[in-house]
């Protein structure tokens, strides 16, 4: 149990420091998302999307942006990352890969839908082509170390099989 605690804690210390070392005009890497993703493959997809927005929610609530944004941004995420497991029989690495692809183009799409909806300035043209694509390359680079690195604070895969049956 500490060892999760410490890999949150983790996680908001990092994604508030990183920003910081970057070059200004460039946005850090999103790693709720990459959060939202790996702890999503540990239970079944329904659970992994409200697992996604419950993370959202919290790095709405840390400040991260419109209240409620990132939440529906990385549950859409999951949705997408998630809907690989019927439909594709590729071989683990690429469909990881191309899932993280489909994530990212999930929460933008999340992320267009909201700006839409409410006819405001959340995303726009200039946003798509400079966050956009440091996001997708910051995704892909990242996944796989923070999936390395939420193994030894979470434990393999298997630990939390039990809990998403325990939710049905």
């Amino acid at each position: 149990m500490i060892r999760r605690i410490l890999f949150f804690m983790l996680l908001i210390a990092l994604s508030s420091g990183l920003p910081q070392l970057l070059p200004a005009g460039w946005a850090g890497p999103d790693l709720f998302l990459l959060t939202a993703l790996v702890v999503a493959l540990r239970y079944s997809a329904v659970t992994g999307v409200f697992i996604g927005y419950g993370l959202g929610m919290l790095e709405d609530l840390l400040g991260h942006g419109y209240f409620g944004l990132h939440a529906l941004g990385l549950a859409g995420a999951v949705l997408m990352f998630r809907s690989l497991d019927g439909f594709f029989n590729l071989a683990p690495r690429l469909r990881e890969g191309l899932g993280v692809v489909l994530a990212v183009v999930g929460q933008w799409l999340s992320f267009l839908i909201l700006t839409y909806w409410l006819r405001n300035d959340l995303v726009t043209v200039q946003t798509l082509y400079t966050l956009f694509p440091l996001q997708m390359l910051f995704a892909l680079l990242l996944y796989l170390p923070w999936k390395a690195l939420s193994r030894v604070f979470l434990g393999p895969l298997e630990d939390f099989s039990d809990f998403g049956e325990r939710l049905r």
